[in-house]
């Protein structure tokens, strides 16, 4: 059975679609993103605990990342894991943004992408300011109330700052194979703008 898996950016929930699935046909010509050669410039660590870095310089990507996180930061066969994104988007993605995730597993380079589909199928929370109600006040008039964070899309992310997340998923032996992990995480829009681009080396244990 071909592993088809991603920890980089929602692996986890995107983990048993993938491996249920079987691999997925990659995106329109104009969603593909060719995969682009580590720069021989010094690697910047994304924020955060995970072993992420950064594909290149992150400044004029869509989605500024205040911190990543693998929960917990060993990723071991048995227990639940869960990732997170904390983070801006500094405009809007437009409708359908689309994510790749392209890798090799124990050493065996995927000939496919071990993950492409629009980045909306990941959950995507946004804030949003809840109006306060106020007694005899017409509710066209109640002020903004402590903000709370609503599912942002699809059919696009707007700006502000989100949470993207996977759900707590249990990693059997049966979904997920022991060993390194290449991966590399790579969001863009539909006009070819980078969202963001993530990729990093670690090792799932039992």
């Amino acid at each position: 059975m071909t592993p088809i898996v991603n920890i980089l950016f929602g692996t986890l929930l995107l983990l048993r679609q993938a491996i249920s699935l079987g691999p997925v046909p990659g995106a329109p010509l104009s969603q593909q993103t060719p995969t682009i050669a580590t720069s021989a410039l010094k690697a910047i660590k994304v924020p955060g605990e995970s072993p992420a870095y950064y594909c290149s310089d992150p400044s004029n990507d869509i989605f500024q990342i205040r911190r990543f996180d693998f929960i917990p930061t060993n990723v071991r066969i048995g227990f639940y894991q869960t990732t997170r994104f904390i983070g801006t988007f500094t405009s809007t993605t437009g409708a359908n943004p689309w994510l790749n995730i392209t890798g090799s597993i124990n050493g065996r380079q995927e000939l496919s992408p071990l993950y492409s589909a629009p980045l909306c199928d990941i959950d995507v929370f946004q804030e949003l300011s809840m109006p306060t109600p106020t007694p005899g006040v017409d509710p066209s008039h109640w002020s903004g109330g402590e903000p709370r964070l609503h599912r942002a899309c699809p059919p696009e992310i707007g700006v502000g700052y989100a949470v993207v997340s996977s759900p707590p998923m249990p990693l059997t032996p049966q979904t997920v194979p022991e060993g390194k992990y290449d991966l590399r995480a790579e969001a863009m829009t539909q006009e070819g703008q980078r969202i963001f681009c993530v990729q990093g080396t670690f090792n799932v244990t039992t």
